[in-house]
């Protein structure tokens, strides 16, 4: 199996599991970093850093240019927080691309 096999399996099925209880408001669902960061740190085919210098250049997540999160103005708080963003447009073309099975 290839590396890109496992990472984009992984981003799916993390995304699946966050769609479960995350709101998806403009494309995009916010993650608090420890629970990002467990979620990737759960299978090791690769480092947690291996992983999101993917999941960036992938558009995976929105990031800053040496982060893997984004500054979040968080209501609740009443702050601006580093939260990490999924990209659930990007989510939407992997999983099609990947599921689609071609009869050539």
């Amino acid at each position: 199996m290839k590396l890109l096999d496992l990472v984009v399996k992984e981003y799916i099925a993390i995304v699946e599991m966050l769609a479960e209880d995350k709101p998806i408001e403009n494309n995009r669902m916010i993650v608090e970093r420890e629970e990002f960061k467990s979620m990737l740190e759960k299978y090791a085919f690769a480092t947690f850093a291996a992983k999101t210098k993917a999941y960036k250049a992938l558009n995976f997540i929105i990031h800053d240019q040496n982060n893997y999160t984004m500054p979040y103005n968080d209501t609740k708080l009443k702050k601006t927080v580093r939260k990490v963003v999924v990209n659930y447009k990007t989510y939407l073309a992997v999983k099609h691309l990947y599921e689609t099975n071609l009869n050539i």
